[in-house]
């Protein structure tokens, strides 16, 4: 069955009738880029764990997957929201237009652009019963969607995390239940019969190099793992270990937080993988990052955050640009002594080796247990990124209005920080 530990809380929460704003230590500090709301309802509903991906073909396209509370009755779905102006503007949509078997609440959002200009927005249905993976496909840029498969059943066991990847040779989906499993498709239609990748894999990120071949990058209980196929036909995988893990300290917020590989290829094939890391005792959690020329040697991790306290860096997510840059962004707790507040941080480095300076991306730190829902519980599993020609775009949860919102900074590309 689908670790406990990673679904979205299966209770649906009210907001608390008692329940007060919690205050932000700091102030609004001024920065060269925006920090934009992307959810578009004016409520107190909470919105997060987001997912982006940039249209290849136009880079101010954008499509972000988020979950949302904002149903009413307690339960939470999935929304997409996408932008035709770089981020400056969003229109919200519903992905889930096929309902099966009454399953109320979906979440776990993840996002891909076809080759040929498709958006494929893939998520986990549930309540009552297990969890299925479904599959949405939109041909206007993610306003409306008009299909959706299901590429894993009710029937069988539950379904959880999946993790989309689109290239020439079609769709990859990656997902967990008692094993880590990989399925394939070409159009999202439909989908082939499910592959076991490793039993003791989770929380998978697929990428594809500009040849269509797919890696999938994921963590065990003690490493994080490399798996490419050895012949699709069959099946097999090769597995190669990137590096080993340590769990994650013991934090001072309450919010579930795990190692949760982010990964990328570079234009000539070069793999860049970052995880947060217990490793580092007294120090708090760290982002540590690892590159590889061939997928089978890995450099041995370094930590990208260069605070010296013991603030927590967790949730990273990484992208890298046409040019070979690499841009890493991460939830980070350093502007708080208490490790309970937290803004995103970034870094970029001009060949995936040398970084410059971590760069605040958040004007206003945000306070994790401001929300009058989920209090604290859950401000989603991880935050996102996605690099353009011309911009990058971290995104994460905030608070700052007293409930969970999902916030983008576009970032123009000049000189790396």
């Amino acid at each position: 069955m689908a670790d406990p530990d990673l679904l979205v809380p299966a209770t649906n929460p009210h907001p608390a009738s008692n329940w007060k704003a919690q205050p932000v230590n700091g102030a609004t500090v001024s920065l060269p880029w925006a920090n934009i709301r992307v959810n578009t309802d004016g409520g107190s509903a909470a919105q997060n764990e987001p997912f982006v991906a940039v249209d290849p073909r136009n880079s101010q396209h954008l499509v972000v997957g988020a979950n949302n509370w904002m149903s009413g009755s307690g339960h939470f779905e999935v929304y997409a929201y996408a932008s035709f102006d770089g981020g400056r503007t969003w229109a919200a949509s519903q992905p889930y237009v096929n309902r099966n078997a009454s399953r109320l609440n979906a979440a776990d959002p993840t996002v891909a652009f076809g080759p040929d200009g498709s958006v494929y927005f893939a998520f986990v249905a549930f309540n009552p019963a297990p969890g299925a993976v479904a599959v949405s496909r939109s041909v206007d840029g993610g306003l409306t969607w008009g299909a959706q498969s299901w590429a894993t059943s009710f029937t069988s066991e539950a379904a959880d995390k999946p993790a989309l990847v689109a290239s020439a040779g079609g769709l990859t989906l990656v997902y967990q239940g008692s094993a880590l499993y990989t399925r394939a498709s070409v159009d999202g239609s439909t989908w082939s019969g499910a592959a076991i990748i490793d039993v003791a894999g989770r929380n998978a990120t697929p990428v594809a190099d500009r040849n269509g071949n797919v890696s999938i990058f994921y963590a065990t209980s003690n490493s994080i793992r490399l798996a490419r196929t050895v012949n699709s036909a069959s099946g097999n995988f090769n597995i190669t270990t990137v590096s080993s893990v340590t769990a994650l300290q013991p934090r001072a917020a309450q919010y579930r937080a795990s190692i949760y590989p982010a990964a990328a290829i570079g234009p000539k094939g070069q793999m860049y993988v970052a995880w947060a890391d217990g490793r580092n005792a007294g120090h708090g959690n760290d982002i540590l990052y690892s590159s590889s020329t061939d997928g089978s040697s890995w450099t041995a991790p370094v930590a990208l955050n260069t605070d010296a306290g013991n603030a927590d860096q967790l949730m990273p997510a990484l992208g890298v640009g046409a040019d070979g840059t690499v841009t890493v962004a991460w939830l980070d707790t350093r502007n708080d002594a208490a490790n309970v507040n937290y803004d995103v941080y970034m870094v970029r480095g001009t060949d995936g080796v040398h970084f410059g300076a971590n760069t605040r991306v958040s004007n206003l730190s945000s306070n994790p247990n401001n929300d009058p829902y989920l209090q604290g519980s859950l401000i989603g599993d991880y935050f996102a990124l996605a690099v353009s020609s011309n911009a990058v775009y971290p995104l994460w949860t905030d608070t700052r209005n007293g409930n969970e919102d999902i916030f983008v900074a576009p970032i123009k590309i000049g000189t790396p920080r």
